[in-house]
């Protein structure tokens, strides 16, 4: 065997070698078990911090004429009347940006009062999306994520029509829709931990972790298949799986890798209005990964177990 070989060799002996993933599953089913109590926890105790694109926001842009005016003095006149505004921002003295929650039309208009007692204020757009609009926003996200994955069960179910022993193919949707459940709850769960800001971009992020956490799981569970075919009967189904793992954990967990890195650079190095999506797209990708390892493969082998008991 020479140099090149052997150090691949034993680098995958390092990194699946002395892991046994069905026997183990106990430990791994623990660890998601906490991660989920977790979020449930956070989900109850702080709840989701929805932003403006599901509960209504106004945007007043406008220019003050006469005179430059700071941002302090804006927000101080505003303090004053009792007025918040999510953000302010004032270009060159001038040139104003505001952003606040839902406003009405009286709400509006005193909002404009404030701002002519700076001489000069001229109103150049005012845009105000109500709370309707936000629940419509809300509903379709979750008809988004419900749709997709009646899709993936459906899917799955399909493509696996032809395995039914020892389980059927209908259970192998089940399991993956079970693990997909898990991947996206735990995102959500540590953006409500974290007080981040729920909007579109984070439902766009959830969608995404659903398609990647879902091709994961089916690359696993199609080396099942084919193991079984091979096998013929004549191997436990847990030493299928345990096989079947092994030979996809390297992939996988590269896959993720590569993936992973390019969005610790978009973290790190991109604008703001990406930061979160790509937090929720690390946190998402990892436990997808995870879970199609750790939780889909060994789940299988359980219902087995339990079917046959």
């Amino acid at each position: 065997m020479d140099q090149a070989k052997r150090f691949h060799f034993y680098t995958r002996v390092d990194l699946v070698g002395n892991m046994n993933f069905i026997g183990s599953r106990k430990i791994f089913y623990g660890i998601s078990g906490t991660m989920l109590a977790f979020s449930v926890v956070s989900f109850f105790i702080f709840g989701l911090s929805l932003g403006a694109d599901f509960t209504g926001d106004a945007i007043l842009i406008g220019t003050f004429k006469d005179r430059d005016v700071s941002s302090d003095e804006v927000r101080a006149a505003f303090e004053k009347e009792g007025i918040g505004v999510d953000s302010l921002d004032i270009r060159d003295g001038r040139n104003l940006y505001l952003r606040a929650r839902f406003l009405s039309e009286e709400s509006h208009q005193h909002l404009l009062r404030i701002l002519g007692t700076f001489d000069g204020f001229d109103e150049q757009s005012f845009v105000s999306r109500g709370p309707t609009i936000g629940m419509q926003l809300r509903r379709n996200a979750l008809t988004a994520i419900l749709v997709a994955l009646a899709a993936i069960i459906l899917y799955i179910a399909w493509a696996f029509r032809h395995v039914s022993r020892p389980v059927s193919s209908w259970i192998y949707g089940l399991v993956a829709i079970t693990a997909l459940i898990h991947d996206i709850t735990i995102p959500t769960g540590l953006f409500s931990f974290l007080r981040i800001e729920i909007d579109t971009l984070f439902v766009s992020a959830l969608l995404t972790i659903l398609g990647f956490s879902v091709h994961d799981t089916i690359v696993v569970f199609d080396r099942v298949r084919e193991n079984l075919k091979k096998a013929e009967g004549t191997k436990k189904f847990a030493d299928i799986v345990e096989a079947s793992v092994r030979e996809t954990f390297t992939r996988s967990v590269n896959t993720s890798l590569t993936t992973i890195l390019a969005l610790v650079a978009i973290y790190f190095f991109g604008g703001a209005s990406t930061h979160n999506l790509a937090l929720a797209l690390i946190v998402g990708i990892l436990v997808g990964t995870y879970s199609s390892i750790f939780i889909a493969s060994p789940l299988l082998v359980t219902i087995e177990q339990w079917k046959r008991k």
